[in-house]
This record gives C-alpha cells, structure tokens and sequence, in this order.
C-alpha cells in the first residue's frame, strides 16, 4: 500500500477502531469505534477495490460504502453462525479487519496496475483521478440510496404494534447477594397492550402472602422486595395471575433465601 496515503490511513484506522471496539468497557464509547469499523471501512475498502481503475464520484461511493459494508456484515454472521464460537466480539472484528486488509492490498495493486498503464505520470502523486462533476441521475440515485438506508436504521430501533403477534410476559426472581436475606421479584410485560395482573407472594412460615394488583404497558416492568426476617433458609414462591383469567396460575417462580446466601431453581 506504499503511495496510497488514504489506504495507508484506512487500515490503520481500522485497526485502531478494532482495538477501541474490544476494549471500551462502556457501551457509548464502544460505539464510536463499532460504527465505522462496521459501516464504513469494509465497504470503503471492497469499493476501492472494485473500482480502482475507474475511480467513483462521492454521490456514488457514499451509498455504495453503506451498502456493502451492511451486506459485508450480513454475510460475515453467517459464517460466524456456523462456526464453533458461534457469533462473538472477537471473530467479528477479525473478519472485518481482514477483509479492509486484502481490499485494500488489492486496490493498491491494481491502482499501480492502472497508472502503468497510463505511463506512470507521477508515482509520487495521487493515482486517483480527480473526478468529474457527476450526472443528475447519479445524485439521485444517490439521494435515494441514502434515504433507503436512513429509514431502515429507522425501523430497525422503532417498535410497531401488531394485532397478529403473540405477545408474552415474564415472571422473574434476582437472587440476593450473599450477605442478603432479600429477593427481587419482577414482571416485565410484552404484550401489546396495556395488561392486568395480580402477583402472589408466598414466603415460608408466614400466614398471609403477599398480594399486589397492577396494570403494565407494554415494555413496562413492576418489581417487589422480599425479605427473610429468619436465620433459617426460608423457601419463597410467587405466582403471577392475569386479571382476565384470575383463577389460573399464568406464572410462577420459586427460590430460597438465608443469611448466608441464596440459590434460585
């Protein structure tokens, strides 16, 4: 890659945005290395090696790079997905690093292929070409190209209602620490609609559970404390029961809480 400046920095950019996206404990921080890595560089890179002797124009290359870095990521998980390691941080990365790699070796290959052929001007300077002022139609194909993508960032993070879908709700308790005598017991809603329940607390060796009734909307979450007032291990079930079918038991869990710890089954 000697004489490709914007190569030269494309795979060390690469590089650096690999080692910041394995890294970054924080998961914001994280995704200022992630986007790129994953986004930008892979397709730069396949489009500069595809198009080394015929240099594209920005309108062209912009959605171009989106594209097959979107597809570049498509078909690495699913040969991850085949693989013993399944689809982890780690092979990602080094498959999407490899790939700017050999793209971009390949486009510097063939760059100097090209500017042989064109009696070698300056090897010093930019093999790119400037390029000229693109078409109408370009800009728009363009303008379109970017606005498929944008909607579909959109609607992948939007939520929709669907009269068709089987929602579902969770019945969970969190183990206390090990110094804890407590539990926490929650219910997260999925539905599609906003629900009704009724949650019975039962802790071994007292004469009345605990009752609460609550309505959640979808996404929604309704958490309740459980305390163990013995030193003894002290066994604690819940039930959770939809308001619409107050009979039946829709849920339930179980754990055992002590002062020297707990275990959930």
């Amino acid at each position: 890659m000697r004489g490709h400046r914007d190569l030269r920095l494309l795979f060390a950019l690469t590089v650096i945005c690999a080692l910041g996206s394995l890294i970054t404990p924080l998961g914001a921080a994280r995704v200022i290395f992630a986007v790129p890595l994953t986004l930008i560089f892979p397709g730069y890179a396949i489009v500069a090696a595809a198009f080394a002797s015929r240099p594209l124009a920005w309108p062209e290359r912009v959605p171009l790079t989106l594209g097959i870095s979107l597809a570049c990521l498509a078909l690495s998980s699913l040969v991850l997905n085949y693989t013993p390691g399944g689809i982890r941080g780690l092979p990602w990365v080094l498959i999407l690093v490899l790939v700017v790699f050999f793209c971009c070796r390949s486009a510097a290959t063939r760059r100097g292929r090209s500017s042989r052929r064109r009696n070698r001007v300056d090897q010093e300077a930019d093999p790119l070409p400037k390029p000229g002022k693109p078409r109408p139609a370009t800009v728009l194909l363009a303008a379109v190209a970017l606005a498929m993508i944008a909607a579909a960032l959109i609607l992948a993070q939007a939520t929709f209602d669907n009269n068709n879908a089987a929602g579902y709700t969770q019945l969970w308790v969190s183990p206390p620490k090990p110094t804890d005598t407590s539990a926490e017991i929650g219910v997260t809603s999925e539905q599609q609609t906003t629900r009704g329940y009724r949650l019975v607390v039962e802790v071994e060796g007292e004469d009345s559970p605990l009752v609460q009734t609550f309505e959640l909307e979808p996404s929604q979450t309704h958490l309740t404390t459980v305390n163990a007032a013995t030193e003894s291990p002290v066994g604690v079930e819940a039930k959770l029961y939809l308001r619409s079918n107050p009979d039946r038991v829709y849920r339930r869990v179980s754990t055992q809480l002590n002062p020297a710890g707990a275990s959930a089954r």
